[in-house]
């Protein structure tokens, strides 16, 4: 770790100081607290996860009801206002039963705007484990994950600013681990906050699953976000990939494509509903505020427009904000939603070839596509009581039912004015060309289930498990799912096939296993060295031999790796008991 110049003092001489004061503070007695927090100092307690000082020197706190098992997970929100002109410090504390501490993990502010984050053991004196180094940006409030199991702790923390670091520890010392039976938080030097403090012991390690899928977002994050938390967002990008220079603060500067973010925000939303990671939903809520301060409300619900060309445009897009109004609660995001959604039955639904809706503004075939536009005007209608939009939804699913579906259980991805696009080739199912659409099957199955739920009728529970069956038989390849006509938004609908279809009563576990083995294959096959993840779920994840790649869908572009990355946060749903409340 870099050392300061003078007139600072070097993190170790701090640390070495700020233990002294703590071994001297641990003496006192400490005071009995409400919401059973133990102080010695000026702690002030506002509710059992939360509480604040202001330390001129050490103090802490011990918490009399958390006790650490041999596996435990901390959550907390931190707000670290230095008081002097040394480095302030914030602190969770893992102790013995004589409440001296014997692990720590400590995140420091020092002037010039640097943050540090260092974990800290104690065998005979304290040693350093894990440090970020002094990390510039400008960051005062933080959030902290803390999680430990197996021997080693992963620790991440995100900035309100820029601050992103996540990293794991060497092992620490099973001696160490096996005298923590306290839990604490300490103070130096600062205006300290602690909110929002989650703890849990024993602490259900994540299965392999929910693993590999917080890897892929962490990998997203990683390549396609900018910022902390609160200031933080989705880099703008064309065509997929990054704009070049910072995000932008205003229309004048090149704002980015606005669906090609929505498919990581769904990989966000999925791994939220997966882990529970309480991050992103503060990521999201900073996502909808820079959208509304970057669009008008006319551009965010124009179908056909710049920004939503086509109905899938529009279908991404108004499930984007649907997903941001429940993360938000802001009415807005629903009013966005169904103003876009109206807009495209408006601009695309008419009753040429029986009903439906076209693709685009050229009206040269209607499309399975539109399916993203009807689930979103199904869970737009049921948020607002809309009986108008429900209808109009229910007449486009029927459309679909009726003339896309194929004899063999899947459905065409177009049909035109002389009949389904491809009728007279209708075997052609492969990666990078297809005659169907993967992530139109799964609406459609996606569709069907919930209409069931809704009604009852189990015609559509028969529908869903058909759907699922002809998705097995003729849209795998290699024991996966075969990622068959867009590689930019097959993995779409993943999330909520395993949430919706995959707890059907009477869904053969096979359809999980086949969802999982697609998850293997992808993080295995298909993710670069360098964290993007490819078209080609069987592989390899680049080059000549992936014909994605070669067709242009690379997987540096964000609406590639995003796609492919849902997949893998799908198997982390998939067997999750779902729940009651469903979240549409």
């Amino acid at each position: 770790m870099s050392t300061i110049a003078q007139p600072w003092l070097p993190a170790r001489v701090v640390r070495t100081c700020l233990y002294a004061a703590l071994a001297a503070a641990s003496v006192l007695w400490p005071r009995p607290c409400k919401a059973g927090w133990e102080t010695a100092g000026d702690w002030k307690v506002s509710a059992e996860d939360s509480l604040s000082i202001r330390a001129a020197g050490a103090a802490m706190a011990w918490n009399t009801a958390l006790k650490p098992g041999r596996s435990w997970s901390v959550f907390t929100n931190i707000a670290v206002r230095r008081g002097n002109p040394l480095i302030g410090s914030a602190r969770l504390l893992f102790g013995d039963e004589g409440q001296k501490p014997r692990l720590a993990v400590d995140v420091q502010r020092r002037a010039g705007d640097l943050t540090c984050v260092e974990v800290q053991v104690f065998q005979r004196a304290w040693h350093t484990v894990l440090s970020s180094g002094w990390i510039p940006g400008g960051d005062a409030e933080f959030a902290l994950r803390v999680c430990q199991a197996g021997g080693s702790l992963k620790v991440a923390l995100y900035g309100d600013k820029y601050l992103a670091y996540v990293e794991r520890t060497p092992e620490i010392p099973r001696a160490v681990l096996d005298a923590i039976t306290r839990f604490g938080v300490a103070a130096e030097a600062a205006d300290v906050r602690f909110s929002g403090l989650k703890f849990e012991s024993p602490w259900a390690v994540p299965d392999h699953y929910t693993a590999q899928a917080e890897t892929a977002v962490d990998d997203l994050l990683a390549h396609f976000w900018t910022g902390g938390l609160k200031q933080g967002c989705i880099v703008p990008t064309s065509h997929g990939y990054p704009l070049s220079g910072p995000a932008p603060a205003g229309p004048a500067q090149p704002r980015g494509g606005l669906w090609e973010r929505a498919m990581m925000i769904f990989a966000l939303d999925a791994l939220d509903r997966a882990s529970g990671d309480p991050t992103i939903a503060q990521r999201l809520q900073t996502e909808w505020t820079r959208l509304k301060n970057l669009y008008t409300p006319e551009e965010l619900e124009a179908a056909g427009g710049p920004l939503h060309p086509a109905c899938d445009d529009s279908g991404w897009d108004a499930l984007l904000y649907l997903t941001l109004y429940r993360h938000s609660g802001d009415r807005d995001a629903l009013d966005r939603a169904k103003g876009l959604v109206n807009n495209a039955f408006r601009r695309w639904l008419d009753g040429e070839l029986g009903g439906g809706l076209w693709y685009n503004n050229q009206r040269q075939a209607k499309s399975l596509y539109a399916a993203a536009v009807v689930i979103a005007a199904l869970s737009a209608a049921e948020a607002s009581g809309d009986a108008a939009m429900k209808d109009k939804a229910l007449g486009c699913y029927q459309w679909m039912e009726s003339n896309l579906l194929r004899p063999d259980g899947i459905y065409w991805a177009d049909r035109g004015r002389q009949g389904p696009l491809g009728h007279d080739d209708p075997g052609r199912i492969a990666e990078a060309g297809s005659v169907t659409f993967l992530a139109g099957n799964m609406a459609m199955g996606i569709l069907h289930a919930r209409l069931f739920r809704l009604t009852g009728d189990k015609q559509y529970l028969q529908r869903a498990l058909r759907t699922a069956e002809g998705i097995a038989r003729k849209l795998t390849a290699g024991g996966i799912y075969l990622n068959d006509r867009d590689a930019w938004a097959n993995g779409t609908f993943a999330g909520d096939w395993a949430r919706d279809v995959l707890s059907l009563p009477g869904i053969d576990l096979a359809h999980r296993a086949l969802l999982r083995r697609t998850a293997d294959s992808i993080y295995r096959n298909a993710r670069t060295s360098r964290g993007y993840y490819g078209g080609s779920w069987g592989g390899p994840a680049e080059g000549p031999g992936s014909r994605w790649c070669v067709n242009g869908s690379r997987p540096e572009q964000i609406m590639t790796s995003s796609s492919s990355a849902l997949m893998i946060v799908a198997a982390a749903l998939a067997g999750q008991d779902r729940p009651a409340d469903r979240r549409n």
